[in-house]
């Protein structure tokens, strides 16, 4: 029995050594894998479809949640420095429902966004920074003042 124990024993600091040696050669693999919590952006890395998850305009008439009244946007950054969607206004008050396209471009420069269209929409008016989210990617927020309304919107990923 005593015998059974020490090969068994033996065989235990085997596949420690096996084991260790596998973590020591891992570990910096792993390390660099995860690298830091923080993204930082680069290039276009904010290319994608974005709608907004909210979108609030404060004005004469009082503060006004775009989403509930009906309002929507599809916005399309293109890899290709191109934009594309829609934005719909929903009517409210004495304001006419307002589309437009989001045909233009953009340009990214560091964590600020920057669209160019000719369309006359807040959008082209409206420096959005970028915030990373957890699932997919990136947030865009804005924040303006457009024909005297004040348009606070938050784009997600779409």
């Amino acid at each position: 029995m005593h015998r059974s124990a020490t090969s068994e024993s033996i065989k235990m600091r085997q596949s420690w050594g096996k084991l260790r040696a596998i973590l020591l050669r891992g570990l910096p693999v792993l390390l660099l894998a995860c690298g830091s919590s923080t993204m930082a952006p680069s290039g276009n890395s904010a290319a994608g479809s974005y709608s907004p998850i909210l979108w609030v305009t404060t004005g004469g008439s009082g503060q006004t949640s775009e989403l509930q009244a009906g309002s929507t946007l599809l916005l399309n950054l293109n890899a290709d420095g191109t934009t594309s969607g829609h934005l719909h206004i929903a009517a409210s008050g004495s304001r006419p429902v307002f589309d437009a396209d989001m045909a233009g471009t953009w340009v990214q420069t560091g964590t600020s966004i920057r669209i160019s269209q000719s369309a006359d929409t807040f959008i082209r008016n409206t420096s959005f920074e970028m915030s990373p989210d957890p699932v997919s990617g990136w947030d865009l927020a804005g924040d303006t003042t457009f024909a005297s309304t004040h348009i606070q919107i938050i784009l997600t990923p779409a």
